[in-house]
């Protein structure tokens, strides 16, 4: 039992001292084997052979009803007792969720993608391989992804088109790969951060447990009677972010899956566009110089709202009329931000571009402090410094 219970829950005014201090002792300890046979002996005594004691105290204090309490409240214990030992322990039922991920096997999920522009989840389908290559579903569109996490095809059903993407050089850079809810979970502990009691989902008693690896913090939940996983929900995105939160949800593992659904050819009946060659990763600071740089050339100098956000540049992208390299070379370098955003603490870094432009008076457009702990600032002239603290408040007119 999770929950703190203190002795004014259980206190009754008409148990005896005795019973009421058995009854608190249960609730609030872990319960083992020697307290089972303990409780049980003394509901037995109470409830067939009471005391000398008891028989003459009853004579004058209790009724008939007396004793009813009494039986209930021992038969109660016994209930608590009797449940809590069908459950696994909580740390054992996480400890078993996590075993089976790392023997998944290939498997499958749902991914249900929640945002702040629309009540539904957007839905998506993810298949993946023995090996960690994933191939992902989302409307009329497929994306098929490395064992690293790199996009390798993208294939547009509605009009049957194929885009190769070939791999980015020096993408095992830790800082710079795509986060994977997966990877990250197979290789934590057996003890979660935190237990989150119990709750029903589609119909399953559930266990919960808080997961929490660099900023981002998963919530898990564990069917209590299986331990299977029911479901896994990820918050922490980066600041700005249409995304609120991710759920994974209807897990079906050791599956045999077609190894062609994730190759990386073009499949019979698409066409293929030219194979794009990404361009080598950069650094954190001049990756995000290289996007703001696109954006507000193709904005007429304006800043976007957000740089964790992608719909508005999408739409400006679009219509920029950048050729497809430079289009590619932007998508790329605002692509590499978001795992160095969500490995952040927000209070390390804050995006303040939104309605700013190139040509209006010097003033900060980003900041963050580094894993040097140094304040790093960019600002609308796309100039970087570094900025004590002061300055930070003063050109940001903090008190």
């Amino acid at each position: 039992m999770n929950d703190k219970i203190s002795p004014a829950t259980v206190t009754n005014d008409d148990l005896e001292p005795q019973l009421e201090a058995a009854v608190w002792a249960v609730l609030s300890q872990p319960i083992n084997a020697d307290a089972v046979e303990r409780v049980k002996s003394q509901a037995f005594t109470l409830g067939s052979k009471p005391s000398e004691s008891v028989r003459s105290s009853s004579r004058t204090l209790f009724s008939h009803r007396r004793w009813i309490q009494l039986a209930t409240v021992a038969a109660s214990i016994l209930v608590i007792i009797g449940a809590s030992m069908m459950l696994p322990s909580t740390p054992s039922a996480f400890a078993q969720a996590i075993e089976r991920l790392k023997s998944a096997g290939a498997f499958r999920y749902k991914e249900l993608v929640y945002t702040n522009v629309q009540e539904a989840p957007i839905e998506v389908e993810v298949l993946v391989a023995d090996d960690g290559r994933e191939r992902r579903s989302m409307l009329d569109q497929v994306v098929i992804h490395d064992s690293s996490g790199q996009v390798r095809l993208s294939l547009m059903e509605s009009n049957k088109t194929a885009t190769v993407h070939q791999r980015i050089v020096d993408s095992q850079n830790d800082s710079q790969r795509q986060i994977k809810w997966l990877e990250q979970l197979k290789s934590y502990g057996k003890s979660p951060d935190k237990q989150l009691g119990t709750k029903e989902i589609d119909g399953r008693s559930c266990l919960g447990f808080e997961v929490k690896l660099a900023q981002a913090v998963y919530s898990i939940w564990v069917d209590s009677k299986t331990t299977d996983l029911v479901q896994v929900e990820l918050a922490g995105l980066p600041k700005g972010s249409a995304v609120t939160k991710s759920v994974m949800t209807d897990f079906e593992f050791n599956l045999s899956l077609d190894p062609t659904l994730f190759s990386f050819d073009v499949p019979k009946g698409y066409e293929g566009t030219a194979t794009t060659q990404s361009p080598e990763l950069l650094p954190f600071e001049e990756s995000l110089i290289v996007a703001l740089k696109g954006y507000t050339e193709a904005s007429g100098g304006k800043f976007p709202k957000s740089i964790a956000d992608w719909g508005e540049w999408a739409v400006l992208l679009s219509e920029s009329g950048f050729s497809k390299e430079k289009m590619t070379l932007v998508s790329t370098r605002l692509g590499t931000l978001l795992p160095y955003l969500t490995g952040m603490s927000k209070d390390d870094y804050d995006y303040c571009g939104g309605g700013q432009s190139l040509d209006e008076q010097r003033a900060i457009v980003f900041w963050y402090r580094n894993t040097d702990k140094q304040l790093r600032a960019i600002f609308n002239d796309l100039t970087i410094s570094s900025v004590t603290e002061e300055d930070l408040n003063r050109i940001l007119n903090r008190k």
